[in-house]
C-alpha cells in the first residue's frame, strides 16, 4: 500500500463498484468527491480504535503557563498530531494520574524538563501502514460510503460485517508484535492512595 487512493479504490471494489478514483486531493468525479469527504475521518477513527504499532509515538511536551482552576496543579501541551493519549512515562510505570481536557493534559506532577508522553499520532503516510491496517481503513470507508455509492441497504449490512472481521484481524496481528507488559503494583502504595483524598475525584 502506498496511497490513500489505493485504500479508497479497495473500498469501492468491495462495494462492487466498477468506478475508480485517481485523486482525492483534487477530486473531479462523484466517487472522488465522496471519498475525499470520508477518507481522513475513517483513517483517524481506525487509528484511534486499533492503536496500531505504526502510529505509536513518544514526545516530550512542554508545561503551559495556564493553571487549572481546581483539581490539578499543572497543564501540559497536547501535541498537534495527537489522536489519543496513551499515558505518561514508561509503560511499566503506567499510572492514571492525569486527565485530558480542552486540548491540554492536566496532572499534579511538575515535570521540569517536560512531560514524557506516549500517544497515537495522526499518521498520514500510507506507506508506513501495514497492509492489515490499510484493509481495516478500507472497511471503515466501505461502511461510510456504502449508501451514497450504491443506494443499497444490503451493501451497508455487508460493510458492517467487513468492519468486524477486518478490524478484528488487524487488532490481533498488531498485538502479536509486542510482548505483553507486566505491571507490578505495590499493595502498600495502593493502600496509601486510598487514604489520600487528593488522589481521587479529579474530574
Amino acid at each position: 500500500m502506498n496511497s490513500a487512493t489505493q485504500i479508497c479504490n479497495m473500498a469501492l471494489s468491495r462495494l462492487g463498484s466498477k468506478e475508480t478514483v485517481n485523486s482525492i486531493t483534487d477530486p473531479t468525479k462523484a466517487e472522488e468527491r465522496i471519498c475525499a469527504v470520508w477518507y481522513d475521518p475513517c483513517r483517524q477513527s481506525v487509528l484511534k480504535k486499533l492503536m496500531p504499532n505504526c502510529a505509536l509515538a513518544r514526545k516530550i511536551v512542554a508545561k503551559l503557563s495556564f493553571t487549572p482552576a481546581f483539581g490539578y496543579a499543572y497543564a501540559y501541551q497536547y501535541p498537534i498530531d495527537c489522536l489519543k493519549v496513551l499515558g505518561i512515562g514508561a509503560i511499566q510505570d503506567k499510572e492514571n494520574n492525569y486527565a485530558v481536557e480542552g486540548n491540554m493534559i492536566l496532572t499534579d506532577e511538575d515535570y521540569e524538563d517536560g512531560m514524557e508522553l506516549r500517544y497515537i499520532k495522526d499518521l498520514t503516510d500510507v506507506s508506513k501502514m501495514p497492509v492489515e491496517v490499510c484493509i481495516a481503513i478500507s472497511a471503515e470507508m466501505m461502511e461510510k460510503i456504502a449508501l451514497q455509492i450504491t443506494q443499497d441497504a444490503e451493501k451497508l449490512k455487508a460493510a458492517n460485517a467487513f468492519i468486524k472481521i477486518d478490524q478484528g484481524s488487524a487488532s490481533a496481528l498488531n498485538g502479536q508484535e509486542n510482548r505483553p507488559v507486566r505491571i507490578n503494583r505495590s499493595l502498600f502504595k495502593l493502600a496509601r492512595q486510598y487514604d489520600n483524598p487528593s488522589t481521587f475525584n479529579k474530574r
